[in-house]
């Protein structure tokens, strides 16, 4: 008995509250004394560490981790427009990241430190732990099976076939049919958020968007009448 080959791509998503925050700021300043501009940072960079630190302790570890680069300092000279070369202006920044559980104390951290002097925060990403992140890629990746063989199982009955044997699935490119081997299965999608001040000045409103995992496959059916 002749046999019918259908390959077909599908994809899935879900979504998922967030479950952690990173946080990551760069400080610095510039001018033209060195050693005032290392100080600023560096003072900047101990108090921001320090508040930190302060979160992230056994009993409320709002914070799960975090990190702090060490201060760089550097200097340049520039030119005028006349094309004279000016005085040095020396530079001093650093990097610190932090992963937050606690969305309210996050807000309530970036509300007192993202106006101060030297601090830019530089990006808020959304995230979920490790297990969560699985669990729900493994998921995507079953509803993306079953979504393939529900578009196999339509071509079969267009072209007049009843049986449908799955012969093989694969990630996206794995079937040879597209050159595209090792593409990703699943990645996490992290919607943008929100930052601003509340309208009656009390702290910073974070209203992050869910996270979204996408799953991709290929599967190949044998399709009969």
């Amino acid at each position: 008995m002749s046999e019918t080959i259908i390959t077909v791509t599908a994809s899935a998503d879900t979504h998922h509250a967030p479950e952690r925050a990173v946080v990551q700021l760069a400080l610095g300043f510039e001018g033209a004394d060195r050693q005032d501009v290392f100080e600023k940072t560096r003072r900047l960079h101990a108090e921001t560490s320090d508040s930190l630190r302060a979160l992230h302790d056994p009993v409320a570890d709002a914070v799960t981790r975090w990190s702090a680069d060490q201060v760089s300092v550097w200097g340049q000279r520039p030119w005028s427009q006349d094309g004279a070369q000016l005085p040095p202006v020396y530079h001093a920044t650093t990097t610190v990241r932090a992963r937050f559980r606690d969305f309210s104390a996050l807000a309530a951290w970036i509300d007192s430190i993202a106006f101060r002097d030297g601090v830019t925060v530089t990006s808020v990403d959304w995230a979920l732990t490790s297990a969560t992140h699985s669990a729900l890629q493994s998921d995507a990746q079953k509803t993306a099976i079953v979504s393939a063989r529900s578009k196999a199982q339509s071509y079969a009955e267009a072209l007049g076939l009843s049986t449908l044997r799955a012969i093989a699935v694969a990630d996206p490119g794995m079937l040879g049919d597209d050159g595209r081997a090792g593409s990703t299965v699943s990645v996490a999608r992290f919607a943008s958020h929100e930052m601003a001040k509340s309208s009656a000045g009390g702290p910073l409103d974070l209203t992050p968007a869910d996270v979204v995992i996408s799953a991709s496959i290929e599967a190949r059916f044998a399709a009969t009448a």
